[in-house]
């Protein structure tokens, strides 16, 4: 197998997509039309390198569950495991479910084959796409391998931590750039430049992959909440995430509810709906999530009940990198 080979899992998404008009930046979804992975990379093929494609559940990434990314878990493991694995992959998808599906390969793909995953803002046939920029600096990173992550996220010429990059806007190519510090850039002609900054290892990358999720609701607190938001989902949930405000502050009706979840054996997370910064230390028994939306912080609740982690293991992996 060629050293340089990169490995693309092609998942659909914008950056698959095919619009109305050169104009159509936000309404191509409705056509329903698509490129196969193949169609996408052959204006750009001399320049992406030798490139082994898969097309794999291509469809909306809002639309994928755990059954599908944690096949996809396994497949990358397999791929990292063979005798001659190429020299890095990169996974495509949607941009609405990229924050979630990366931060899911973080947490349980261990390396060492490299992972960058990818997505695109406007479709190939807009004027202005960041698709094939963003797959062609993905396959750079991929081959590269000096980023200290086993799983990368690459957009707008950055690449991030799975756990800190988030999609900051609806629409913008920045979306993804502007929503964390990079560890690196790529630079003209698809240098790639580590900064070398220190990142987190993942606790759970060698862990068995679970075959189901427990449920673990998320909400957010508001001003004059009365708590019943949160009787409800503790009553159908194993954990609970609420993105308090500010701080992670809570109503005080919403901390008693809290309270009698808690109670009741439902474990509790506080998050933050503010993007930066930590959750303020409060009485109670609640977690708190350190460095992680709150979407990222259900993930990381369920997977940890999922595999019976103790307190202490909980609490490390919610606190698995800071956003200062």
């Amino acid at each position: 197998m060629s050293a340089d080979l990169v490995r693309w899992i092609a998942l659909g998404g914008t950056i698959q997509s095919v619009g109305h008009d050169p104009l159509d930046a936000e309404r191509y979804f409705l056509t329903g039309q698509t490129l196969s992975p193949e169609e996408l990379l052959a204006p750009v093929a001399e320049y992406a390198g030798p490139v082994d494609v898969q097309a794999w559940a291509s469809r909306p990434s809002h639309l994928l569950g755990w059954d599908e990314v944690r096949d996809l878990v396994t497949h990358l493991r397999a791929i990292a495991d063979h005798p001659a694995p190429p020299a890095g992959i990169v996974v495509s998808c949607g941009s609405n479910g990229l924050e979630e599906i990366a931060y899911l390969l973080w947490l349980l793909y261990p390396g060492p084959v490299p992972v960058v995953v990818t997505a695109a803002m406007r479709p190939p046939s807009a004027i202005g796409s960041d698709a094939l920029p963003n797959l062609l600096d993905s396959f750079a990173v991929a081959r590269d391998g000096s980023a200290s992550s086993p799983v990368t996220v690459v957009s707008d010429g950055t690449v991030l931590h799975p756990a800190e990059a988030f999609k900051a806007h609806t629409t913008g190519v920045d979306t993804f750039s502007r929503s964390a510090p990079p560890m690196g850039i790529i630079e003209a002609h698809r240098r790639v430049r580590i900064t070398g900054r220190a990142t987190p290892t993942s606790p759970l990358a060698r862990r068995e992959l679970p075959s189901t999720l427990p449920r673990v609701s998320l909400l957010e607190s508001h001003l004059d909440s009365d708590g019943s938001s949160v009787r409800a989902l503790a009553a159908l949930s194993e954990g609970l995430v609420i993105a308090g405000m500010g701080a992670g502050f809570v109503t005080g009706a919403e901390q008693q509810a809290l309270d009698e979840a808690s109670e009741a054996g439902v474990v509790v997370c506080r998050a933050a709906r503010t993007p930066f910064g930590s959750v303020a230390p409060v009485d109670g028994d609640a977690l708190r999530a350190n460095g992680l939306t709150p979407q990222k912080a259900r993930i990381g609740l369920s997977l940890g009940l999922a595999l019976s982690l103790a307190r202490p293991e909980l609490e490390e992996l919610l606190d698995s990198t800071t956003r200062d």
